[in-house]
This record gives C-alpha cells, structure tokens and sequence, in this order.
C-alpha cells in the first residue's frame, strides 16, 4: 500500500490526529520520500497550529502525487485495516467491533466481502446482551466475525489498492 496514502487515509478517520502529522512526516522522509512541505511538515513541533500542521500536510500529499481520500474511501480502507488487524490476531473481535461502532458513519462497504465483515460485527447492544446472557452465543459471534475479516483481508491488497487509484483520480 503506498504509504502516503495509508497516512491520508488513517488521518481521515481519526486513527492519525493531526498533532502526530510531523512524526509521521518523519518517518515518510525516512523512507525515502520528499518534498518542500513534507520536510516543513516534519520540523513542526506536536504543539504547532492544527490548521498550519493540517495545511502543510495536505501540501505535502499533494507534492508526493498523492490524494487525501474522501470519508467513504478512508472508512472503506479502515474496514480492510481492521479485518487484517484481526485475521493477525493483533486485536481482539471486541477491539475491532468497539472501532466499528464508534466510527457510525462506516457505511461505506461497497464489495460482498465489505459488507459481510459489517454485518458479521452487528449491533453493540446485541453484542453486550449475548456476551453477558448468552455465552455460546457470543463465542459464535467471535468466530464470525473472525471469519468475516479473514475473507475480507484476502481481498485487502487489490481493493486498497484500487481505492488509492481512486482518490487520486478524484482529486485531479
């Protein structure tokens, strides 16, 4: 996944707030990538303006031929971030539905694989009342939904890939 857009991307949904730009500006550099604005971007301190650290880093996507993606894409490449996390077995099935369901607005699942991973989570108040009434219940649930992320993961690199294409379409 080009990293640009991963850091774009996760800055859209909240994972990055904008004080851990300069870090991850960074870290870009480190990697090999520059521009003007990325190394302005790096030098800023976490106590910088938001608006000037925003600034800069929309700046420096842009330098890079990236795009920052629209909230559907960026929740769409969260779906996939979060079912690979979970096929890893580096969260837990309640991790990964506690950051589905504070993200409401996760409408975005456009492919079979998307949606089944959405409707595999549920509801958070089905999920309290089957974990505390219904054990086996709730077991089941686990096993889905880690059945669900692992079919979606297998589909990450291709789909995130072609949602990147599709930001930067967009925005030129």
């Amino acid at each position: 996944m080009d990293q640009v857009f991963a850091v774009a991307w996760q800055y859209v949904v909240g994972l990055l707030p904008p004080e851990e730009l300069p870090m991850e500006a960074a870290k870009l550099l480190a990697v090999g990538l520059d521009s003007p604005a990325l190394r302005d971007l790096a030098g800023c301190s976490r106590r910088e303006d938001t608006v000037e650290i925003e600034g800069l880093f929309r700046q420096a996507v842009g330098e890079l031929g990236a795009a920052i993606p629209d909230e559907e894409t960026a929740e769409r490449c969260l779906l996939h971030h979060l079912a690979g996390q979970l096929a890893a077995g580096t969260k837990t099935p309640g991790e990964v539905a506690a950051r589905v369901w504070q993200g409401a607005t996760l409408t975005a699942a456009q492919t079979g694989p998307e949606r089944a991973f959405l409707l595999a989570v549920g509801d958070e108040y089905h999920v309290d009342f089957i974990s505390v009434k219904h054990p086996d219940a709730f077991q089941a649930w686990e096993t889905a939904l880690r059945s669900a992320a692992e079919r979606l993961s297998r589909t990450t690199s291709a789909e995130v890939g072609a949602l990147n294409e599709r930001s930067r379409s967009t925005s030129g």
